[in-house]
Parts: structure tokens; C-alpha cells; sequence
């Protein structure tokens, strides 16, 4: 075998390797798509209890940095930012006859950190689903806040009897997601569920099944060409005839 058939044949074995992982992904993705959102597009968790005899239940402050980088563009569609690709859902329901309140409130807010200050609340600094545990860190106090819908600081908020659902898109900053009773008294005690939304999650399974049935099948057309033998050609021998008198 020549030195060009042995390039053609690497190339066309790594174009079946790459293959792959597309495919895989790809079908994982579809299998995503169909089997695990709503009717909303969501991917949600189950629901989780969450309780405490404190004034409010605060997650750990999370950054999200969307600037630089995370913003792009796919001939006329423009520029698309990651924030309004990805949607996260907090779908919320109070096990005592008080109103729930679900909140997202910028961290560094000096508002925020004004209402917090001095209020008995519980921190979650542990969450983990498989298994399900959850770690809290108290924060004493001997203030009690205000009701928590009456703020104007928060950066999206919902509330109410029986289940609400909060739905924030994406944004630049340190956020801390906020669970309280309505009335901002004491004794939390709610079942939330987390969902996210991502829209185009079926175009890149499509997409990735695309590319990976195309490297698929030119992998398997170079990996043929280059075993490929060439035919010789063998001369013809004359025939003789013989005739017998």
C-alpha cells in the first residue's frame, strides 16, 4: 500500500472515530428533547422539601458572567445573548396556609442587604439531589423582616397562595435565590423544584446527528477507497486454432 493510501486510510478512521461522539451526543440530546421536558420546554427536577424555623431560606450567591465571549450570531438570526437562551424555573408550593414568596435578589444590593441584615435565616450552602441533602448555615437575628413582596429590590419575584412559579432569564451579576413566607414570618416550609429551559436544545441534537451520520458515511467511503486494490491488467494471449484434416 502506498504512502497516500495509508494518510487516506488514517484520515478516513479518524473521521469514523469523531463520528461518534456525535452521534452519541446527538441522540442523547434527542432523547433529552422528547422524553424529559414539559409541555413549557422545561427540564424540571422533582419536588424537594425545604423547611426551617427561621424568617427565610437564602441559597449561596452565584455568578453568573454572561459578558464577553457568550454572545453570538448565525448569519441574519443576529446576535443572540446566553441569556436569553437558557430560562431557569422555581416552582414553589407552602405546606402551611400561608402564602409562599420566591425571590431573586442581587447579592450585592445594598437594599437586599439592608433587609437581610439582622434577620434569623437559614443559608443553604449544600445542596445535592443523588442523594438528596441539603446543608444549611444559620444566620442569627433579632430583626423581623418586613413582608417580602412589599421590596422593590428584587430582581424578579412571585407569590401567592398554592403554587407559583418563578421564570428568570439569565443576567450578568451575583444572585441568591429567596424562599420566605408571604407575610415574612417565621417556620419555612415549601417544596420547590428547579427547571431550566434551553430552546435550541433539539437544534443541536439535530445538528450533531447531522454531522456525525455525514463523517460517518465519508469516513466509511475513504476507509473503502483507500483499501481499494487496483486491477491489473493482464495481456491476452493469442488464440491458436487447430484444425485437424
Amino acid at each position: 500500500m502506498s504512502g497516500g493510501r495509508i494518510l487516506l486510510l488514517i484520515f478516513g478512521i479518524l473521521l469514523l472515530l469523531g463520528a461518534l461522539p456525535l452521534i452519541i451526543g446527538g441522540g442523547i440530546l434527542l432523547w433529552v428533547d422528547i422524553s424529559l421536558t414539559d409541555g413549557e420546554g422545561y427540564i424540571s427536577t422533582k419536588a424537594y422539601q425545604l423547611e426551617s424555623d427561621s424568617y427565610a431560606i437564602v441559597t449561596e450567591p452565584a455568578g453568573v458572567d454572561l459578558d464577553g465571549g457568550w454572545s453570538w450570531g448565525w448569519g441574519w438570526f443576529g446576535v443572540w445573548d446566553l441569556g436569553d437562551l437558557v430560562t431557569l424555573k422555581l416552582e414553589g408550593t407552602n405546606n402551611n396556609p400561608k402564602g409562599i414568596f420566591i425571590g431573586v435578589a442581587e447579592a450585592e444590593e445594598s437594599a437586599w442587604q439592608e433587609y437581610i441584615s439582622g434577620v434569623d435565616y437559614d443559608e443553604i450552602i449544600r445542596f445535592s439531589l443523588s442523594p438528596y441533602e441539603v446543608d444549611y448555615q444559620n444566620h442569627p437575628g433579632s430583626s423581623e423582616p418586613e413582608a417580602p413582596a412589599s421590596q422593590t429590590f428584587w430582581e424578579d419575584k412571585a407569590f401567592g397562595a398554592g403554587t407559583q412559579d418563578l421564570e428568570w432569564e439569565l443576567e450578568t451579576g451575583t444572585y441568591s435565590m429567596v424562599l420566605m413566607n408571604q407575610d415574612g414570618s417565621r417556620d419555612v416550609d415549601v417544596d420547590i423544584s428547579l427547571g431550566v429551559r434551553i430552546p435550541l436544545i433539539l437544534g443541536f441534537a439535530v445538528g450533531l446527528l447531522v454531522g456525525g451520520v455525514v463523517a460517518l458515511i465519508v469516513g466509511i467511503l475513504v476507509v473503502i477507497f483507500s483499501l481499494r486494490r487496483r486491477l491489473r491488467q493482464r495481456p491476452s494471449r493469442p488464440m491458436h486454432i487447430i484444425r485437424r484434416v
